[in-house]
């Protein structure tokens, strides 16, 4: 059984800093993360399959709140969908948290799909990066502050 603490963790951070909306898209990479958002009952989930249309979701209700929107969504070529909404984001000042599932790197260049590289893969239109996972849970503090 695969250990999804850090999940939950990254969602209650998510929660302390204002997320009151996740926009999901479906993906079996980003599942923990999906499961972790569904459960928590500060945060409202929304399921977009299409991941465009889900970017701009996303910076909407951000716009409108005034409060941080998580967006999240399954590994490869679905992240790259999300960046003309955090480019527009970026240069609106509008908050949203932009959390993207990944293969192991040993994976990249190794022709299977879903894998690209994924680290900066919004730069230079966002605040900060990092990669995230159950050894780093305090990276996720950080980021957000």
């Amino acid at each position: 059984m695969q250990n999804t603490q850090h999940i939950y963790d990254l969602v209650g951070i998510c929660a302390q800093f204002g997320v009151e909306n996740a926009v999901v898209c479906p993906g079996s990479r980003c599942a923990p993360l999906l499961i972790g958002f569904g459960k928590h009952p500060d945060i409202e989930t929304i399921s977009i399959n299409d991941e465009r249309s889900a970017g701009f979701v996303g910076l909407g209700l951000a716009q409108q709140s005034g409060k941080p929107v998580v967006l999240a969504c399954t590994s490869g070529t679905a992240a790259l969908n999300f960046a003309p909404a955090v480019t527009e984001a970026f240069y609106q000042n509008v908050p949203l948290i932009v959390l993207t599932a990944d293969r192991p790197p040993e994976w990249i260049d190794q022709w299977d799909g879903q894998t690209i590289h994924q680290e900066k893969i919004y730069e230079p239109h966002l605040k900060g990066s990092f990669n995230y996972n159950e050894n780093n849970v305090k990276i996720g503090v950080e980021a957000l502050t």
